[in-house]
């Protein structure tokens, strides 16, 4: 009965790892996305976004146009208190704890989501939300 439940302990061991490590990969394009967005660098923001990031603050609707290099909104540092948020046990976005946001001269800060894709084994931030 012993080897067995060394057995099922090493499996338990090695899904939990996995689990963690996809949501590494996810919270780590995340910090990569909202850093590279805040400072406005265009080719870093490439790597972890779509080509059209939909900002939504207060029901209103913006545009991260990244191909294009340029943001009708902006982050506003700092943010803070990234964690996953799961659907059927898989990483499916991120909520931020605290995240200001910039359109035009009107600021948002609160809650936030990101929005996250999985696009050719890669993880792409497709839109952000602030409540």
């Amino acid at each position: 009965m012993k080897p067995l439940a060394y057995v099922i302990a090493a499996w338990t061991v090695l899904l939990l790892a996995a689990g963690s490590v996809e949501a590494s990969a996810h919270i780590e394009a995340g910090v990569k996305f909202l850093t590279a967005w805040g400072k406005g660098n265009w080719e870093q923001l490439a790597a972890v976004a779509a080509e059209k990031v939909t900002v939504s603050v207060g029901g209103k609707e913006s545009v991260i146009d990244v191909t294009g290099k340029r943001a009708e909104a902006m982050l506003v540092f700092p943010f803070k208190g990234l964690s996953t948020v799961r659907v059927e046990g898989k990483v499916k976005g991120l909520t931020v704890d605290e995240i200001a946001v910039k359109v035009g001269s009107d600021e948002k800060r609160g809650k936030g989501t990101l929005t996250l894709e999985e696009k050719d084994g890669k993880v792409m931030v497709i839109k952000v939300s602030v409540e």
